[in-house]
This record gives structure tokens, C-alpha cells and sequence, in this order.
């Protein structure tokens, strides 16, 4: 089977942009292969807490809520929605 490439954009502050080309460059890796081996890293740490983690009642009520829609807040931005979340 033939693998495809999905593009992705990311906005992030040009100091941040010029950080991730000084760890590329330092490492001597592609800003792509930096990025993949930090979602790499990021499932495999999922992994590992999804077996040992258990939800508390507080977080079951949450997810329980969330899946039959009850109580949650809309909002245009994040900003606003923060807003909303502080009240």
C-alpha cells in the first residue's frame, strides 16, 4: 500500500518557529521529522496512562454529561469561551 502525506498547518509565534529551527538544526533533523517524533512520543505517553489511569466520579460525571450534551457552554472564541468558563 502506498503512503500519502496530509499537509498540516500550524500558526505559531515567529519566536517560537525560530526555536523549532535552532532544535532542527542543532539535532540536524527536518522541522518534519522533529514534529512526528513529537506525536510519537505524545501516543506513546497516552498509552501508557490510559492503562493506569482511572477516571475519579468528578471526570465520570464530566464525560458522562459531555456524551448525553447537557450543560455545555458555546462560545466564538477562545477567549469568550473562557468567559463563559470563569462565571
Amino acid at each position: 500500500m502506498r503512503k500519502t502525506n496530509t499537509r498540516v498547518t500550524v500558526d505559531i509565534p515567529t519566536i517560537d518557529h525560530k526555536k523549532l529551527k535552532l532544535l532542527a538544526a542543532y539535532q540536524g533533523k527536518s522541522m518534519r521529522k522533529i514534529f512526528i517524533e513529537l506525536i510519537e512520543q505524545g501516543l506513546e505517553q497516552y498509552q501508557e496512562c490510559s492503562h493506569n489511569h482511572t477516571p475519579n466520579d468528578v471526570t465520570k460525571k464530566a464525560l458522562e454529561s459531555t456524551k448525553l450534551k447537557k450543560g455545555l457552554k458555546k462560545a466564538g472564541t477562545v477567549e469568550e469561551l473562557f468567559e463563559k468558563l470563569a462565571k
